[in-house]
């Protein structure tokens, strides 16, 4: 039987007792999923690594565990990906993090573009979201939901930055090549950290474009259809985690 994942923020490493002070997680233990005294669970703390630990015991706002054994993580992102998406209504951005938590994404910035719909978004129920995403894919951390950023805002500090790399997705671009996603930067080997722009329905406007060709930032496209704003982030995010499979 698989055993339920919870994420802490408290570091657990080599502890033989843990004692948990959340009463969100106790209610979620004891009342939702209804775990008892000696029933076994799985935490893990961002580390990397998924203890499998033993419920001892509880009080109103905390509970102790027992840990058992530990092991790595079933996947743990190997390359920072900053997934810069355009604010989408609610309902489809929180499914865009739900997504991007589970294709490995590291950072999400929500990104404020001309043609966005909503000026603002909960991101405390947005981290609530991919707290959940990441207990249920395995992966052995959380991404970090970043502020509302205006759009030259983040390219502005991506063209400062040395040693990494940004795509931009576009229905004008070119195809998408797997040089545009490769991690390393074939001199040092050093795996690039990788920003991933993504507009908004009816993409980016033409000023926004030519802020990006004036940064010298790549365009590519996904296929000759036009794609709704979350489903061309499932495809993008793919292509940049799995480029051997998706592209040549």
């Amino acid at each position: 039987m698989r055993l339920h994942r919870f994420y802490v923020r408290e570091m657990i490493n080599a502890q033989v007792e843990l004692s948990i002070h959340s009463a969100e997680l106790t209610n979620q233990i004891r009342k939702v999923f209804r775990l008892k005294n000696g029933d076994f669970v799985i935490l893990f703390d961002g580390s990397g690594f998924d203890y499998e630990c033993k419920i001892s015991g509880s009080a109103k706002e905390s509970i102790d565990f027992s840990v058992v054994s530990s092991q790595h993580s079933r996947y743990m992102p190997s390359r920072d990906i900053y997934l810069c998406a355009a604010i989408t209504k609610k309902d489809t951005f929180e499914w865009i993090v739900e997504k991007a938590t589970e294709l490995g994404v590291t950072h999400i910035v929500p990104v404020l573009a001309e043609r966005s719909e909503k000026k603002s978004l909960n991101e405390e129920r947005l981290r609530k979201i991919a707290i959940e995403a990441s207990e249920q894919s395995g992966r052995g951390g959380v991404p970090q939901i970043l502020p509302i950023t205006k759009l030259d805002e983040v390219t502005g500090l991506t063209a400062a930055l040395e040693n990494t790399k940004s795509i931009v997705f576009h229905t004008e671009g070119k195809m998408l090549n797997k040089k545009d996603v490769v991690a390393s930067d074939g001199i040092s080997g050093e795996v690039q950290p990788l920003y991933v722009f993504i507009g908004p329905e009816g993409g980016w406007s033409q000023t926004e474009m030519d802020m990006f060709h004036k940064l010298y930032m790549p365009v590519a496209c996904l296929g000759n259809q036009v794609l709704r704003a979350e489903t061309a982030v499932i495809v993008a995010l793919s292509a940049v985690t799995f480029p051997n499979i998706w592209v040549s």
